[in-house]
């Protein structure tokens, strides 16, 4: 744990930074800290402790103002550790809630057999162009399509011409 301590308008003493240093060793306790900010300031009659913590995941930050330089570094580090054991708590609560991998996957079953039906999804509108099959083949080429449907001029019938995943070409005739 890396501790910066910075005073102003009064001398920070070791029996200070001890002070501190005890209470901080509370938080530490309930979860890992990388990076800790204490600044303390002295204003008129008033010690203003200013706590800013660092974990791995999140920061943490308390503002206390009293009368005891003590007691606002003591008031500061218990609002800090609140929040600390608070979302710890939060963390902890979540992953007892999650479900367990295998019951998503009875829900997904489950959910796939009340739909047994395919949907049927709307496609793009597709003009049938009268050509033959080797233009079709090479329209197909240069637009790079999956599949083309057009109609034949030798047999005045439609047909579609496919990509199949062997890299040639299928082709269903209709009869109309």
């Amino acid at each position: 744990m890396n501790i910066t301590f910075t005073s102003r308008g009064f001398e920070l003493t070791d029996h200070i930074r001890k002070f501190a240093r005890e209470k901080l060793k509370k938080i530490e306790s309930v979860d890992d800290l990388i990076k800790v900010k204490l600044t303390m300031v002295q204003d008129r009659h008033l010690f203003k402790a200013e706590l800013l913590v660092h974990d791995r995941n999140a920061q943490f930050t308390a503002v206390q103002s009293t009368p005891d330089v003590y007691k606002s570094i003591h008031a500061v580090i218990e609002k800090v550790q609140n929040q600390v054991k608070r979302r710890k708590e939060k963390m902890i609560a979540r992953k007892r809630q999650a479900p367990t991998k295998g019951s998503k996957l009875v829900q997904n079953m489950a959910s796939s057999e009340k739909t047994s039906l395919p949907r049927v999804v709307r496609g793009r509108k597709q003009d049938v162009k009268p050509m033959s099959q080797d233009e079709a083949v090479l329209q197909m080429e240069s637009m790079k399509l999956e599949f083309l449907v057009y109609r034949d001029t030798g047999k005045d019938r439609i047909c579609i011409l496919f990509r199949r995943k062997d890299g040639n070409y299928g082709f269903v005739d209709s009869e109309i």
